[in-house]
């Protein structure tokens, strides 16, 4: 697999491609959709700022149709489905341009496309259990998205104290929609019960697979998950991951 990183403004791209003209692809297919949400902003600045669903008429680019489409399922504004719709439509792109196994992660929100299996492993800041459990991903239950929200940690606007919130939906539009949603309802002084309320708004969304939320020394799941593993305990690149997303101060969810 080759790998390669990719910045442009918010976008923090890491790629991992068994064809690195699916890598080229992925890029260029990033950057327009950049421009075309940039532009599509301009003239619908609620499209950027709104946290409810938007109903916008007429045709648009695919990037924008993904957002808006996840911000309904998850009675969200269309934003909280930026970085994971970024990713799938990259990953789709790598997958045109000839690829067979391609991982496209945008600031802890990863779509996956292919025929093998594939770890991930979950961050949630400084927790107890930040680094120590993830997902094994089969071949079977590709293509997916696995989308991770924080009110803890990183940038994203969350009104919930989730340490992380992973959602596991087929299109990465739709899970990182539902882990903003998810997120924001993790709320209160009682650990488990705050989690038992995010676990109960996850059950409300459509099309989501699952979802894991982690707070303090606690975590919850609910619905059909990857198989949860323990990510080795010296994996030199996790060590590498966790740090560099440390450094840009976003929320986790590194595919290894």
């Amino acid at each position: 697999m080759y790998t390669r990183t990719w910045s442009c403004k918010e976008t923090n791209l890491c790629i991992k491609c068994d064809d690195e003209r699916g890598i080229d692809a992925a890029i260029e297919t990033s950057l327009q959709a950049r421009g075309e949400i940039e532009r599509f902003i301009r003239l619908h600045p609620d499209f950027r700022w709104s946290l409810e669903p938007l109903k916008l008429n007429g045709s648009h680019p695919r990037v924008i149709e993904l957002m808006l489409r996840a911000g309904e399922l998850a009675d969200v504004g269309p934003f909280a489905a930026v970085a994971g719709a970024i990713s799938q439509v990259a990953a789709e792109a790598a997958l045109k341009a000839g690829a067979e196994n391609i991982i496209v992660e945008n600031g802890g929100d990863i779509a996956i496309i292919g025929n093998k299996d594939f770890r991930v492993g979950v961050f949630a800041g400084d927790v107890k259990s930040s680094g120590k459990i993830g997902f094994l991903v089969r071949a079977k239950e590709l293509p997916i998205g696995i989308c991770t929200s924080s009110g803890t940690v990183g940038h994203s606007i969350s009104f919930g104290d989730a340490d992380a919130a992973a959602a596991v939906a087929r299109e990465a539009s739709v899970a990182d929609a539902a882990a903003t949603s998810i997120a924001n309802a993790v709320k209160g002084e009682d650990v488990e019960s705050s989690i038992s309320l995010g676990l109960n708004r996850a059950k409300q969304i459509q099309e989501i697979f699952g979802c894991l939320i982690v707070r303090r020394n606690q975590i919850g799941t609910w619905g059909k998950l990857p198989e949860l593993i323990l990510p080795p305990a010296k994996s030199h690149e996790l060590s590498a991951i966790s740090k560099r997303y440390r450094d840009y101060g976003l929320e986790l969810t590194p595919v290894l």
